[in-house]
């Protein structure tokens, strides 16, 4: 199974991969979202894992709009808890230290940390968090750090020296799975929507209305601007809704002249 995501093996998606589809999963590793994208669409593979938004970050509207225009199907979602470590060569001792890398939000997620202990040791953005335990292997200097997942660790050989080195653990990350050739998912209970509204006063609550009035819950609602009309707005929606009821949660807002798209239903994913 041919899996593709953003990052290189041992990232954070690499691990949402294995946990969705198991160990034998075959990475294909993209330095972009955008690049992502591209490999569904030259048939690489039918399968993919994009990050959408973080607890802490807020949401990646990049894999907003790619999911949208591109429209395959969302066919589930998965939240993991980002746990950053603290890697380096074997046998490296902490006061050997003196440069540690990492993405720049990796960086920031463990500032706190780094400030305690290592005050004078130079922090270096790298692109990749998993990438950055890779450059820190090749060096093979002692005096270089990185901070990523433990399955950087694991997928690059390298030693743990400190775990869970982030500041707050109240701290997910939502990723999805895209399906280019989905099959209906029976029992769904979530959908990701995209809704353009008229522009005229009270639209947006019509569309609120609709939802309050089948009692469905909105776990999402973000705008996006709608390119080349300025000043005027789209909204990504997640709702928690499926089969019927969404469908006759849809006939309410189409009612209404609402312009709404499904990006996908499927089975809420609880967080861990």
């Amino acid at each position: 199974m041919r899996v593709a995501i953003q990052g290189q093996l041992g990232s954070f998606h690499h691990q949402v991969a294995k946990t969705w589809f198991g160990d034998d999963v075959h990475i294909l590793p993209a330095e972009t979202f955008g690049e992502v994208f591209g490999m569904l669409n030259r048939h690489e593979t039918t399968l993919a894992i994009v990050a959408i938004e973080n607890s802490l970050y807020g949401s990646i509207n990049e894999v907003y709009d790619l999911v949208e225009s591109h429209r395959y199907p969302i066919v589930g979602e998965i939240y993991l808890r980002i746990e950053q470590q603290l890697i380096a060569l074997p046998n490296t001792k902490t006061t050997d230290i003196t440069h540690i890398y990492s993405h720049p939000v990796a960086l920031a997620q463990c500032e706190n940390y780094l400030d305690a202990h290592f005050p004078n040791a130079e922090r270096i953005e790298h692109h990749d968090t998993a990438g950055s335990v890779e450059f820190v292997k090749n060096s093979g200097d002692k005096s270089m750090a990185a901070i990523a997942g433990r399955v950087a660790a694991d997928t690059y050989s390298l030693a743990i020296l400190h775990e869970n080195i982030e500041d707050n653990k109240a701290n997910f990350t939502r990723f999805l799975v895209i399906d280019t050739n989905a099959k209906t998912i029976a029992n769904t209970n979530k959908a990701s929507l995209v809704i353009q509204t008229d522009n005229k006063p009270g639209a947006l609550a019509n569309v609120l209305t609709a939802f309050a009035d089948r009692g469905v819950n909105l776990t999402k609602l973000q705008s996006r601007p709608i390119i080349g009309k300025a000043w005027r707005y789209k909204f990504y929606i997640d709702v928690e809704a499926g089969g019927e009821q969404l469908k006759h949660l849809l006939d309410d807002i189409r009612a209404n002249g609402t312009s709404v798209a499904v990006l996908g239903e499927y089975q809420a994913n609880p967080l861990p």
